[in-house]
């Protein structure tokens, strides 16, 4: 009988306890809810779930797909141009610019053939004309103003305009070559002018807008755009940046301690895991090789859609060159499919301008069946500014060049020779 006393009087003495415990907890946490009352999470973030010493909040997101843009918004009183905008730039795109161009593209339906005649006649009303430099297919243009599934994959456009015609507010779409396109859109004139009217109109002309007064620009792409007072740029010092390879080779799904490596008599480094091989030239270039049977892929599925595809191509490629490119960034340039084979080019920039190679080459380039990766290529070049302005030619004396070449459009771009300066260049494309 005694015995049971005990273990009772243990029992109880242990609610008791437990009870202290909870009650001294709840104290705690109410105390904590008037020291900190800005932070909503916390008691959620005192009893979440994980391992020990995980910061669930560091996990890394995926990598938003980008692009540099340039923009022309077009009013009563002139033009406003920016030739230094990406679609990554939250306050001067994200703001205003690119909920237009998502509400455009997402409530666009059916296009029609239109022509030059007029696309330009759209640029010359109430209108925001975006260039992404190189045409890629709407459905892509849509990623990068945050759209899913929406626009067509297989029509190509470089330059998109959002414009107003009695009451009417239509998107048109230009490949840079020969096709024009055309569609009315859900878009109200008065959302319309209200983004025209927040912006100082007066600063910008198209080189067809120029080709009233001087001939010279009459031989140059009608919408190359160009900007007055110019925006101060300054050169970029480049270096080579493949000394670290362990992450590149994780990054791969290669051991990053893998033994089977030697280095060519020109100073290429080779390492090979099974059939699939990974140079790394001394000049900071990487190419890739799958075996056979290729183990790296980029999306779920043997048959991704070719918005999976980018957006999967674009994190590996964000996940390899991370902490080599210094102040540039990639972008997506180009995309071209045949059959089950999708190709993809990226170029680089820096704060919305692009960096052009000497040889037209590509910074990156993703070769796919599928979702399989087949071969990469990369330039592991790091770009720093470097304090130094940068001075192109005059505009009316490139555009006097660039005359001599009739048709191409003419802007401005980093030019990487492969020297240890990248030089800002007038470049006719």
């Amino acid at each position: 009988m005694r015995r049971g006393q005990t273990s009772r009087r243990d029992m109880l003495q242990n609610i008791a306890i437990t009870l202290l415990a909870v009650s001294a907890v709840l104290l705690f946490i109410r105390t904590q809810s008037y020291m900190l009352p800005q932070d909503e999470n916390f008691v959620s973030n005192l009893f979440q779930t994980g391992s020990p010493g995980t910061d669930t909040s560091s996990q890394p997101a995926a990598a938003a797909l980008s692009a540099p843009v340039r923009v022309a918004v077009s009013g009563t009183y002139g033009r406003y141009g920016d030739i230094t905008l990406s679609t990554g730039d939250t306050d001067q795109f994200g703001r205003l610019l690119s909920p237009l161009l998502s509400e455009a593209l997402g409530s666009g339906q059916s296009f029609s053939p239109c022509t030059q005649t007029d696309f330009l006649s759209a640029l010359s009303r109430a209108s925001v004309c975006y260039d992404f430099l190189q045409p890629l297919p709407l459905s892509v243009l849509s990623m990068l103003v945050g759209l899913d599934n929406a626009g067509e994959s297989d029509i190509q456009a470089r330059y998109v305009a959002v414009s107003e015609l009695d009451g009417t507010v239509s998107l048109l779409v230009w490949d840079g070559t020969d096709t024009f396109l055309q569609c009315e859109t859900a878009i109200k004139a008065s959302r319309l002018q209200d983004v025209i009217s927040s912006y100082e109109l007066g600063n910008a002309a198209f080189a067809f807008d120029l080709s009233h007064s001087d001939p010279v620009y009459e031989n140059i792409s009608p919408c190359s755009l160009f900007v007055s007072p110019m925006p101060q740029f300054q050169t970029l010092d480049v270096s080579s940046s493949a000394e670290d390879t362990s992450a590149l080779l994780s990054a791969l799904g290669f051991n990053p301690y893998a033994n089977t490596r030697y280095t060519e008599s020109n100073g290429t480094e080779v390492v090979m895991e099974g059939d699939q091989t990974l140079r790394l030239s001394p000049d900071g270039y990487l190419r890739y090789q799958s075996g056979t049977e290729p183990t790296l892929s980029v999306a779920k599925g043997d048959e991704p859609s070719l918005e999976e595809a980018v957006q999967g191509a674009w994190e590996l490629l964000h996940t390899l060159l991370a902490g080599h490119l210094g102040s540039a960034a990639p972008y997506l340039s180009q995309v071209t499919q045949s059959g089950d084979t999708t190709v993809l080019q990226f170029g680089l920039h820096v704060d919305g301008m692009p960096i052009r190679f000497a040889d037209d080459a590509p910074a990156a380039e993703i070769q796919l069946r599928g979702s399989a990766v087949l071969s990469l290529s990369a330039a592991l070049r790091s770009y720093t500014l470097s304090g130094e302005n940068a001075a192109p030619l005059p505009l009316r004396q490139a555009s006097a060049i660039a005359a001599l070449d009739p048709g191409k459009g003419l802007s401005l771009a980093y030019v990487d020779d492969g020297g240890s300066v990248c030089e800002l260049s007038w470049l006719s494309e």
